[in-house]
């Protein structure tokens, strides 16, 4: 949990300020997820603590000072919610850090015997801060402190979280966690995993089968504790690691022990009429009596069918304590056969929240209601995804937030159209989706996103009506494009002054540069754009132009020079070959891609073609030094010569993967130039065989 730097480690630490400092060293990404999930953070700033580059415990020091939660005098609102989160060891030491930089603050006071003034206190400007003043009564009185001689007993000591009472406006501020309607969305945060327990918190928290014979990885993963005030099962956990979570809240439901909150990570594959939860992982989620609230993140644009909406409303209904069901990332259909069901909950008073519209479920009727306008106000904070095969009545409840947003001056973060968008009006006032609703201009948009199908060239006449409609809103921040080709200009006459001036930003993320409105040239985007273009993967096409394979190929060396990490190039039908003298690869339009360092996965998708020994050579030097070198739908040699390969590559983590056609996956053995089978496809699955090469296939065992 120490994570502050070397040199402040050794520091006379002394004052408020200087406890924010070390206290922020204290509070990890998950500690600090809990603390603002517990007091009902808005979603907005809970996304921030995943998507920031900032320090999270800063973040969350900065923010609790904000609101009151820790002052100069008192931290107990602080101590007591980790307790209720079940981190008393981290509370303990937080108490002892406090207590060691306050009393020897108040020591170094008394030996100077300074008088008061309102300078700066020398002792802070050590640290850049200044003593804040003490807290007055009315404000001590709105600070419940706490009896650390009570003992819990009942409810507490099960480990389920209580806020800590307020009083006046702070309650208004600071809702518990029994009134938390929705979690953040998955496009800004992850799953949380609690800090491990500390002995005396292990009592609270499930058993666990340390029998359960698990090696490695798994080993830690199975028999890490859960905190049952918010529980996640992801997709990309191990299936050891999902039954030990599954097993503890089976075993805490059993013993009558409240479970918060379950979210579903990406993780829930399928649910039966009768609400048998089948996950990813083939593992079947049992009923949990216990259970709050049921999170449930789907794929991003999956749609959920009428069967499957039912079988979750059975599960709600058949739990006395499940009061909260939340969904997100998926399209949702409405209610028409499900009359027992309906009335089932509606008597139980569940409520079903649908995430990226703000409706929720209307128990009466089965359809769709719009939510309150705080709710509005949330998702909007959060960002709005619109995907292509969604519903056209999914996408009529979209837009009728959009404009209940627009006309209540709500500020709307993001607006996705994710191959959503189809063409845009001559005057530039509306937009068509594929689903054949209209999304008309929306004025207190910040950021449009517009995500293509691979490959789309949108042209001159498009792209101008287009930033035509984003300058109809009075907040647009940014216009970005993904996967298409844009023109290289404009006419003069497309721009009009009045856009000239407010010059906000036209970004076209898979080049890397950014279209200056007064210019109307593309010009290099700032190293914040590049980050964010090189961390999504750059795809480069063989049907693109020359003109945006340069621009691709001098933002990718300019984040190289800068070691911006690239996540992977993906080269889609356009690699030609590797230039002999430089060692670049040429595309298919004649452009040179240069070596770039900071490169982590290069991929070759070459549909059909067969690729020389010294081609996969040369592909295998170029990408030396990345971790992964990966070739699709392509022919390759069985036996790739070696004496050409880097000395330092056998003894490092590089990687050749090869998968002819999504059936097999092969290993480069680079010691021997051989290729090793991975894993392949069932026969029931592939199909019949092709013979694209005639070698023998090594099995590993």
């Amino acid at each position: 949990m120490d994570r502050l730097p070397s040199g402040m480690k050794n520091l006379s630490l002394r004052g408020f300020g200087p406890f924010k400092v070390q206290l922020a060293g204290r509070l990890d990404y998950n500690t600090s997820l809990l603390l603002a999930t517990l007091w009902d953070y808005p979603r907005s700033f809970i996304g921030s603590l995943k998507s920031t580059n900032a320090d999270v415990g800063l973040m969350m020091v900065d923010k609790m000072a904000e609101r009151g939660e820790i002052v100069p005098d008192d931290i107990s609102m602080l101590t007591d919610a980790l307790r209720q989160c079940q981190l008393g060891g981290i509370a303990s030491e937080v108490e002892s850090i406090f207590e060691e930089n306050m009393s020897r603050n108040e020591k170094e006071k008394q030996e100077k015997q300074e008088p008061p003034c309102d300078r700066v206190n020398p002792s802070d400007q050590d640290t850049g801060a200044v003593e804040p003043a003490k807290a007055t009564d009315s404000k001590d009185k709105q600070r419940p402190s706490i009896d650390k001689s009570k003992k819990t007993t009942g409810k507490e000591d099960t480990g389920a979280v209580e806020p800590a009472k307020a009083t006046g406006s702070k309650e208004k501020q600071r809702p518990g966690i029994d009134q938390l309607k929705k979690t953040v969305g998955k496009w800004d945060t992850g799953a949380v995993e609690p800090a491990k327990a500390t002995d005396s918190e292990d009592k609270q928290r499930p058993s666990i089968d340390k029998s359960k014979k698990t090696t490695g990885k798994e080993t830690t993963e199975a028999m890490e504790p859960i905190n049952l005030n918010l529980v996640t099962i992801e997709a990309t956990d191990s299936k050891a690691k999902q039954q030990s979570i599954i097993d503890q809240l089976k075993e805490a439901a059993d013993k009558g022990t409240p479970i918060r909150q379950l979210i579903l990570d990406t993780s829930f594959r399928t649910i039966d009429e009768s609400g048998s939860i089948t996950l990813h992982s083939d593992l079947i989620l049992p009923f949990l009596s216990t259970l709050t609230m049921l999170s449930v993140w789907t794929e991003e644009g999956r749609i959920m069918t009428e069967t499957e909406l039912t079988g979750f409303l059975k599960y709600g209904s058949k739990s006395t304590q499940l009061n909260v069901l939340v969904f997100q990332h998926c399209d949702l259909p409405s209610l028409s056969s499900s009359t027992e069901v309906l009335e089932g909950i509606q008597k139980k008073g569940l409520k079903v929240s649908w995430v990226n519209t703000a409706h929720c479920l209307d128990t009466s009727s089965g359809s769709w209601e719009m939510d309150s306008i705080d709710e509005v106000r949330e998702d909007c904070e959060l960002g709005v995804a619109m995907f292509k095969h969604w519903r056209k009545e999914s996408h009529e409840l979209q837009i009728k937030m959009l404009r209940f947003a627009s006309r209540n001056e709500i500020p709307v973060r993001m607006l996705r159209l994710d191959e959503s968008y189809c063409s845009v009006t001559p005057d530039g006032t509306k937009i068509t989706l594929r689903s054949g609703q209209t999304l008309p201009a929306l004025s207190t948009v910040k950021i449009i996103n517009i995500i293509t199908e691979e490959g789309r060239t949108i042209p001159a006449d498009e792209f101008a009506r287009l930033l035509e409609f984003a300058n109809q809103s009075r907040l647009i921040e940014d216009l970005s494009f993904q996967r298409c080709e844009l023109p290289s200009t404009l006419p003069a006459s497309s721009i009009s002054p009045e856009m000239g001036s407010r010059n906000f930003k036209v970004s076209w993320l898979c080049a890397g540069h950014c279209f200056d409105l007064n210019l109307r040239t593309w010009k290099i985007a700032d190293l914040e754009t590049i980050r964010m273009s090189c961390g999504c993967g750059v795809l480069i096409y063989k049907q693109c132009s020359s003109h945006m394979h340069k621009l691709q190929t001098h933002f990718l060396t300019v984040a190289s020079q800068n070691n911006v990490p690239i996540l992977f190039i993906n080269l889609s039908d356009s690699f030609r070959a590797v230039d002999d003298t430089t060692g670049s690869i040429i595309l298919e339009s004649g452009v040179m891609l240069p070596r770039l360092s900071s490169l982590d996965d290069l991929s070759i998708n070459a549909k059909g073609r067969e690729l020389t020994e010294e081609e996969v050579n040369d592909l295998v030097n170029y990408s030396s030094q990345c971790s992964k070198l990966c070739f699709y739908w392509c022919f390759l040699p069985w036996n790739v010569p070696t004496d050409r390969f880097p000395a330092h590559l056998c003894s490092g983590k590089f990687q050749v993967l090869w998968d002819p056609e999504y059936k097999d996956k092969f290993t480069l053995d680079l010691a021997s130039g051989c290729w090793v089978r991975q894993w392949s496809l069932p026969e029931s699955l592939s199909g019949p065989a092709d013979e694209p090469c005639r070698a023998t296939i090594h099995n590993i065992d």
